[in-house]
């Protein structure tokens, strides 16, 4: 298996991201009108999520960091889904 430099890393999982932001922007221009306010709060907060991937991609962090973060990602996602089922 070909192991990825760190750069290359972060190109694959900011670009899986940006199709993630796009994919819920696309659910809300569905289910709202443009002039509904769930439909403007929620894409300043994907346009807020989306500024704060790039300051974030923007530092450099060491690799161990990197998958530190990311497990904490995990961590509170699978966390926030199991309240929800709750």
């Amino acid at each position: 298996m070909q192991t990825l430099k760190i750069d290359e890393v972060f190109d694959i999982y900011y670009e899986n991201m940006r199709k993630s932001i796009k994919g819920v922007e696309e659910i809300l221009k569905i289910n709202f009108l443009e002039k509904d306010i769930y439909y403007k709060m929620g894409m300043d907060n994907l346009n807020a999520l989306h500024e704060n991937i790039i300051e974030l991609l923007k530092h450099t962090y060491s690799p161990r960091e990197v998958r530190m973060r990311l497990r904490e990602i995990e961590y509170d996602e699978k966390i926030t889904q199991e309240s929800v089922i709750e």
